[in-house]
């Protein structure tokens, strides 16, 4: 079906955030303005994270670890809710999944005002003995144009850890003025992803949780 996506979807006050799951339908078709590996010149920023969950782990914690990245469980709820073809199926992601973003924009006192609904599709999925991870590119229903990865490895010295990439650039239809601030903002997603996902291994880890 032809469909005229151009940008993220904005909402306000948490609007439709019931129907999340039909824009997956809605927006199949939406196509991507990024493919893996292709060249990014200088307009593109470079995101690298690199974290030492733990300097010694054993096959349960990797595994803890793998299945909450495979699901897409990196980011608090406060900033982001996500629905997918891998989230509806309760299964890990696959190659040509999409993913549908809420991202929500935050504010003085934990209010949401503002939430941009977003459409991503996993381009590639890491499924090692030691090594797990995906990389998803994105489509014409999101404000920024490129790919995220993220895996989790247990090395050879027993340590076990997440690295996370970037490659993105904000589209043109967002004011210039706005850059600085909607780059903070990713820049803080990132870390806030990193520091809620080394909390819920944990916790689950230390709760017995399965």
């Amino acid at each position: 079906m032809t469909n005229p996506i151009q940008g993220a979807k904005i909402v306000f006050f948490g609007a439709d955030a019931a129907q999340d799951v039909q824009y997956l339908d809605l927006w199949r078709s939406v196509p991507l303005t990024y493919t893996l590996g292709q060249a990014a010149d200088d307009s593109f920023r470079r995101d690298h994270y690199e974290v030492t969950l733990t300097p010694i782990t054993d096959r349960d914690t990797f595994m803890r670890a793998a299945d909450n990245l495979l699901r897409y469980r990196f980011y608090p709820p406060s900033l982001m809710h996500h629905v997918s073809d891998f989230s509806l199926q309760q299964r890990w992601m696959q190659v040509g999944d999409r993913l549908v973003q809420r991202i929500r924009t935050p504010m003085p006192f934990g209010l949401t005002i503002m939430e941009g609904i977003t459409m991503n599709e996993i381009a590639r999925v890491i499924d090692e003995p030691r090594r797990k991870g995906f990389t998803y590119v994105t489509t014409a229903a999101h404000e920024e144009i490129g790919e995220w990865s993220a895996q989790v490895e247990w090395q050879a010295d027993n340590a076990l850890v997440l690295t996370v990439n970037a490659i993105s650039k904000t589209s043109e239809r967002i004011p210039r003025w706005m850059l600085p601030y909607t780059r903070r903002m990713q820049k803080q997603a990132h870390q806030q992803g990193i520091e809620y996902f080394i909390y819920k291994l944990f916790h689950e880890l230390y709760a017995g949780q399965p």
